[in-house]
């Protein structure tokens, strides 16, 4: 019960990151806190300065996609398989994201003072952190897709 709802959270973060996703990749124009942050709506941009920050949202926002796309599709074939490389993974590159997310809106906010999305950024690495803890890959006594037991695994390979 415990992984499903580790790999719950794991499905969650995906479906933020493919919503988050395709909300800056489709975007017309920047966020209202990124306004606030150059202190400048977006009409009075100069157009090269519009260009350069749309193509860096939609940057952002297919990279955030794919992610999520990944996440999902690894967090199901976790709950599958049981794969233990993949439960050490999935919580690895969600963290890794998501932390990265929280530097850098909450580095904006402490610049500027706009009202960035920081506490969900870190809300979501403190859940990721939340499962890895529940699911417990190092506890594992379940066979991988290759049928080795994580207890298995040492140092110098499988014992």
């Amino acid at each position: 019960m415990r992984m499903k709802l580790a790999f719950g959270i794991y499905l969650v973060a995906g479906a933020v990151d493919v919503s988050l996703g395709a909300t800056y990749f489709f975007s017309k124009q920047f966020m209202s806190y990124h306004a606030e942050a150059v202190g400048a709506p977006w009409q009075e941009l100069d157009a090269g300065i519009q260009t350069l920050i749309l193509s860096l949202m939609r940057l952002a926002g297919g990279s955030w996609f794919a992610l999520g796309l990944v996440t999902i599709v690894m967090a199901l074939a976790a709950l599958r398989t049981r794969n233990v490389l993949v439960r050490w993974t999935l919580p690895a590159g969600t963290l890794v994201s998501w932390s990265a997310s929280f530097a850098a809106t909450w580095g904006v906010y402490q610049a500027t003072g706009a009202p960035t999305p920081w506490a969900p950024s870190l809300a979501v690495a403190a859940f990721t952190v939340l499962a890895l803890g529940m699911d417990a890959p190092w506890h594992s006594n379940i066979p991988d897709a290759n049928g080795v037991n994580s207890d298995q695994v040492s140092n110098e390979g499988i014992t």
